[in-house]
C-alpha cells in the first residue's frame, strides 16, 4: 500500500468549514426608506430624459498641419529636425480635432518652420558633401600627376 498512490482526480473537494470564530456576518433586516425633508415625497422619477451635445461645428477650415512636408523632409533631408516636424503636425491635427482652432495653428506653423529648417539644413548638408569631395578629388588627382 505504501508503495501506490491514491488517484484524487475521481474524488470531489472538501468541503470548506469555517473555523469556529470567523462565521458569516450576521444578517440585518432590510431597511425601510422613508421620505425625507426638503426633498418630494416617493423620490425622484427615474424615468429622466438625457439628450447629447450635437456635433461640433467650425466656422473656418483647417490650418494645413503639413504633414507630407514633414515626412518627406525627415526621410530625404534632415531626420533630427523633421521628427520634431512630425510632432508638431500631428499635434496639429489633434489640436484642430478637439476643437482648438489657435492651437492648431500655431502648431501647423511650427511644423512649417521645421520642415522648412530641414531642407535647409539638407541642402547645405548636400554642398558641403559635394565641396567636400570635390576638393578630395583634385588632391588626389593632383598628387598622381
Amino acid at each position: 500500500m505504501s508503495g501506490e498512490k491514491k488517484d484524487y482526480r475521481d474524488e470531489p473537494p472538501p468541503q470548506y468549514q469555517p473555523s469556529a470564530g470567523y462565521g458569516y456576518p450576521p444578517q440585518y433586516p432590510p431597511q425601510q426608506y422613508t421620505d425625507h425633508p426638503g426633498f418630494p415625497p416617493g423620490g425622484y422619477s427615474t424615468n429622466a430624459v438625457i439628450v447629447a451635445p450635437g456635433p461640433m461645428t467650425m466656422n473656418e477650415p483647417p490650418p494645413p498641419d503639413y504633414m507630407n512636408r514633414a515626412i518627406f523632409v525627415t526621410i530625404c533631408c534632415f531626420w533630427p529636425t523633421g521628427i520634431f516636424a512630425i510632432m508638431k503636425a500631428s499635434e496639429s491635427r489633434s489640436a484642430y480635432a478637439r476643437g482648438d482652432v489657435q492651437s492648431a495653428r500655431s502648431n501647423s506653423n511650427s511644423a512649417r518652420q521645421l520642415s522648412n529648417i530641414s531642407i535647409m539644413a539638407g541642402v547645405a548638408s548636400i554642398l558641403v558633401a559635394v565641396i567636400f569631395v570635390g576638393v578630395y578629388v583634385g588632391l588626389v588627382l593632383r598628387s598622381i600627376t
